[in-house]
């Protein structure tokens, strides 16, 4: 079968991999109810089983960074997308809540696989200088995946369930494992020769890699940027935001997972325009700044303003700005991998992006306990403080990072 020689395709075809581990990231808010009431699963217990997925994800950064490196993201996502079908499959006949915690499992397990290839990706087809607007487009094609779990994956499971739905996204995962199967290299066909060449000469050591990585101050700033910011923007969008606005705003929960999809919008339209702005400037640092300035301004007026107003057409606005800059640590991945040597790239990759998906479980336990007493506007409002936090330490961390610069050599054109 002819291989694919589009730069722009491969990076579709596993965009579209990582389209699908970003719905499973946030499919649990929207079917949280049918879940309680089919496998009698507490608020801790639906906590617990969404996490699952961010904790296997963030524990397999790092060896999913070393194996891109050493084996090529095809080989290493065509292993992920497996484990995520058996996965989507166990989770659609599982009668107990152990069989959905392991299925959760499975698909974090697979997922984790995508962010470090897809980046790997990008540095073998792309010039450095689209690096940071690529990466805005992949921001784009996974939270399009993050749109459709919210209120299109609710009337979905209306009509065929919670399980229907996830037999469905079994099916559309063998599409990504088939494509990446037959037409997909690793590299441009032309360059295969010279590429490999390359490989052998900077056969990388797993140990030094890991040691040049996490011995750069740069890595844990970027982390804690990663940790505190995605890991709030994931916890809202993916489990506790359409609950947040349903109690605080007062409205029906599909009501809510509609203004999700306003978020989820905003993020839509920021990645790219970040990015782009980004790679255009030159800077990586000034523009997460900015950003990170705009999105706290945003979780002040959505958590201590808004609620006592209660205009939801001043919710929307709000909702959609704050979601067009929670995606900006995008650039933290560009500005590593611009502090970082070339053959380190899937290692650096890897170990800053645990920081989000830990930062998320974290999150999640911690709006949990706030809720333990009960779930009511009051409590939802006080555990939402925790995103409010967390945007502010990850401001302030952003004022140790240090600028990266464009790397002049170009790959493939």
């Amino acid at each position: 079968m002819k291989k694919i020689t589009s730069k722009y395709i491969v990076w579709l075809v596993f965009g579209l991999a990582f389209m699908i581990g970003f719905f499973h990231r946030y499919s649990i808010g929207v079917i949280a109810d049918p879940l309680r009431e089919d496998l009698l699963l507490s608020t801790a217990g639906i906590s617990l089983m969404s996490s699952m997925y961010f904790y296997t994800y963030g524990f397999l950064q790092i060896p999913c960074g070393i194996m891109v490196d050493a084996q090529g993201p095809r080989k290493v996502v065509l292993a992920g997308m497996s484990a995520v079908l058996l996965g989507s499959l166990f989770f659609a006949i599982s009668p107990t809540p152990i069989l959905l915690y392991l299925a959760r499992i499975l698909i974090g397990f697979g997922a984790a696989t995508v962010f470090t290839s897809i980046f790997k990706i990008q540095a073998l087809w792309f010039k450095p200088t689209e690096f940071a607007t690529i990466a805005g487009m992949t921001a784009v094609i996974g939270n399009a995946g993050g749109i459709l779990a919210t209120a299109p994956f609710y009337h979905l499971t209306n009509v065929i369930g919670w399980r229907g739905g996830h037999l469905v996204l079994a099916v559309i995962t063998l599409i990504p494992i088939f494509v990446i199967f037959f037409m997909i290299t690793d590299r441009p066909p032309r360059d295969d020769k010279e590429q490999e060449q390359r490989a052998r000469s900077q056969k990388i050591s797993v140990i030094k890699g890991v040691k040049t990585v996490a011995a750069n101050r740069y890595t844990w700033i970027n982390m804690v940027v990663l940790f505190t910011v995605f890991g709030s923007y994931m916890s809202f969008s993916g489990l506790w935001g359409p609950h947040f606005i349903r109690y605080v705003y007062d409205m029906p929960l599909d009501r809510a997972a509609n203004l999700i999809m306003v978020y989820m919008a905003g993020i839509l339209i920021g990645s790219p325009l970040i990015g782009r702005i980004s790679d255009g400037l030159g800077k990586r640092k000034r523009v997460l700044q900015a950003a990170l300035l705009v999105l706290l301004t945003g979780w002040i007026l959505m958590i201590l303003i808004l609620p006592r107003l209660q205009q939801i057409w001043l919710l929307v606005i709000v909702l959609f700005f704050t979601g067009s800059v929670s995606i900006s640590p995008m650039l933290c991945f560009t500005n590593i991998k611009e502090l970082t040597r070339t053959e380190y790239t899937g290692i650096a990759t890897g170990f800053i992006n645990m920081a989000p998906f830990f930062g998320t479980s974290l999150i999640n336990s911690v709006v949990a306990w706030f809720l333990r007493t009960g779930e009511t506007a009051a409590t939802y409002q006080t555990g939402a403080t925790v995103f409010l936090i967390t945007a502010l330490i990850g401001f302030i961390a952003s004022f140790f990072m240090k600028e990266g610069h464009h790397q002049k050599e170009c790959r493939i054109r």
